[in-house]
């Protein structure tokens, strides 16, 4: 089965990938990826490790669009997944959003993946939805996802204070926003017009 990309990119490490629709053949990379007790502690899931069964209806229940979300993989040059990113809680009304992203390998954080990913689903989310503030949390002790997010154009607009305990030690939630009237959506365009 071959990808079908919605939106190609190219990572900071100068790889290129794109977003496609998830698979179910994707699912073995899942189960893997949340077993990686640090990913799914920046995921909220607290030392949580999914069961196989547990993953493939979280799979199932992504494969589809919603009113309210949308989701891609994020698949590298040789088609294998790497990562997912989801606009979810779409608000087609005023316009909002609230993003997540995950790559799911650590061995390829800190390479422009995330930022990549988190730049091309923006330009979607404000291209074909109409969005214009997309919000995200984040932990503050996750210093290379708030730097990836700046990159982008995120900023900072609050924090709950000492909302994240990991052992004894308290942490804040960070929330930060993006307007996307400012967002150049010229390659978004581009890839449209290639396909015409």
């Amino acid at each position: 089965m071959t990808l079908f990309p919605v939106m190609s990119g190219v990572a900071a490490s100068g790889a290129p990938f794109v977003l496609s629709r998830l698979r179910r053949q994707d699912l073995p990379q899942i189960v893997e990826a949340f077993h990686n007790l640090e990913l799914t502690t920046y995921l909220r899931g607290f030392g949580f490790s999914a069961s196989e069964v547990e993953q493939a209806e979280w799979l199932e229940a992504n494969l589809r669009d919603t009113p309210t979300q949308v989701m891609f993989g994020i698949y590298n040059a040789a088609e294998t997944l790497i990562g997912s990113v989801v606009l979810r809680d779409i608000d087609h009304r005023s316009g909002t959003a609230e993003l997540g992203v995950a790559v799911y390998d650590s061995a390829l954080w800190g390479q422009g993946y995330g930022s990549g990913a988190t730049r091309l689903i923006c330009q979607y989310g404000t291209f074909h939805l109409g969005l214009f503030n997309i919000m995200l949390k984040v932990f503050a002790f996750n210093e290379r996802a708030i730097r990836a997010y700046q990159k982008v154009g995120f900023r900072e607009i609050g924090r709950r204070s000492g909302a994240v305990r990991l052992g004894q030690e308290r942490f804040d939630e960070v929330y930060m926003e993006l307007l996307t009237e400012p967002l150049d959506l010229s390659g978004l365009r581009d890839q449209i017009r290639q396909l015409g």
